[in-house]
């Protein structure tokens, strides 16, 4: 085994990897997302963030690997030789390189025989950490597979480059009280883009008569986010359901929200709107990262056929829908494909199911889950939204079931009534 050798600029790569402040952090669901579509769009069985520090490499996220096994000596780490060049490190048969054939991680746990770590950059252009995929067989890597790795090492590095600007915004409360007169004419403006977005937002249908009955609730959060949801009749027989969120958050979030979701409505591309997968692969080679500031989105999509009572659906990078039938019996629906503007010319794939009568559909962002509370601070996470919204139950005069969703919710961030991200949440209720 060969350990990998020091960077000259060791010294500064360290000193920008510890100003994140990432080291030893709790998972986050937008670095799992990543691994999760690395491991799915490469096929391999396991993908992972490493940060490298001074004498370790450290897993901010990862799938397929042992979840007691959080960081691995850094001398024994394939990514720390991956940190010394500025390209990916490929390596298709690890028994038969001289660095890796005796390695600790290729004779026992976890039998790496392919490996492909991409080092992902801080803002001060320093190498601080890998994106790898690892397979316990030997494999080519193709010029594909490569330009499919770099788009997914992009939006890593984004997420790591968006750590510096958390830590900017907390600089900036705590000096709020030499910016006040700022702040509030900030607040005025935002207040107002919020309001243009909800202007985009569709009336409620929630006629006692009505086969199908919908009900949504939209919160904006404080800093402006990405959030729009929707639904509208395509023909006759066929009504769609959707609800999109633009990564991160101000104006351009906003802008690109509108956009997409203006573009979804008016059947403006092309393409059948009652083809889920087709919708999805229109609007993502519509709406390419480059040419919105590197923003992407994802997406759940739905079609509902009146006379057969059929729903199909497709979902880009979102999380599933939730179905809850009329025995309260609960099924996710939609597998996530790649997000919006990632990748041009990706193919989705659509599902269906028959929706009895009784039927409840859920589509929701991630600011509804992604909340903390009690008194360790607990994430609660989609299982956790997904039984608050199960009691739910029957609407109450006083209170409509997508209310009462947000009021538990906010109960269970020690009631804090403000969000920290956009809360969208969209029901659907097929009564016959």
């Amino acid at each position: 085994m060969i350990a990998p050798a020091l960077p000259e600029t060791e010294t500064e790569r360290l000193a920008s990897l510890h100003a994140l402040q990432l080291l030893d952090t709790p998972s986050e669901q937008r670095f799992d997302r990543i691994v999760e579509l690395t491991k799915a769009v490469l096929g391999a069985p396991i993908a992972y963030i490493a940060l490298i520090d001074s004498d370790r490499q450290w897993f901010k996220a990862k799938v397929g690997m042992c979840d007691v096994v959080t960081e691995t000596p850094r001398d024994e780490s394939f990514c720390g030789h991956a940190i010394l060049q500025d390209t990916p490190l490929i390596v298709e048969d690890a028994l038969k390189d001289p660095r890796f054939f005796d390695n600790p991680m290729v004779t026992g746990e976890p039998h790496v025989r392919f490996y492909a770590g991409h080092p992902l950059q801080s803002e001060a252009g320093h190498n601080i950490a890998t994106l790898c995929v690892v397979d316990h067989r030997p494999r080519a890597f193709t010029d594909d597979d490569m330009e499919k790795f770099r788009r997914l090492a992009a939006l890593a590095e984004h997420e790591l480059g968006l750590m510096g600007v958390i830590a900017t915004q907390r600089e900036m409360i705590e000096t709020r009280n030499a910016l006040v007169a700022s702040q509030q004419a900030l607040a005025r403006e935002l207040s107002e883009a919020a309001e243009y977005v909800t202007q985009f937002l569709p009336p409620r249908e929630v006629g006692v008569d009505a086969p199908v009955r919908i009900d949504y609730q939209f919160v904006a959060s404080s800093r402006l986010g990405g959030d729009l949801l929707g639904f509208h009749d395509i023909d006759e027989d066929h009504q769609a359901f959707w609800l999109l969120d633009v990564t991160g958050h101000g104006v351009g979030a906003s802008l690109l929200s509108v956009s997409a979701g203006n573009a979804i409505r008016s059947g403006a591309l092309a393409g059948d709107p009652r083809d889920p997968a087709a919708v999805l692969a229109t609007l993502n080679n519509a709406f390419p990262m480059e040419q919105h500031s590197n923003k992407f989105f994802t997406l759940w999509y739905g079609v509902y056929q009146r006379s057969t009572r059929t729903l199909r659906y497709a979902a880009a990078g979102h999380h599933p829908a939730l179905l809850i039938d009329r025995d309260g019996e609960r099924k996710s629906l939609g597998v996530p494909g790649l997000m919006i503007g990632v990748v041009p010319d990706t193919r989705y794939e659509a599902q269906a199911i028959t929706i009895e009568p009784g039927g409840r559909l859920y589509l929701y962002s991630d600011g509804l889950f992604e909340v903390r509370g009690g008194e360790d601070d607990q994430l609660l996470g989609l299982d956790g939204v997904a039984g608050i919204i199960a009691e739910a139950g029957c609407r109450s005069c006083s209170r409509t079931r997508a209310e009462h969703v947000l009021s538990r919710v906010r109960e269970y961030q020690n009631g804090e009534e403000a969000f920290a991200d956009d809360v969208s949440l969209l029901e659907v209720e097929f009564v016959r």
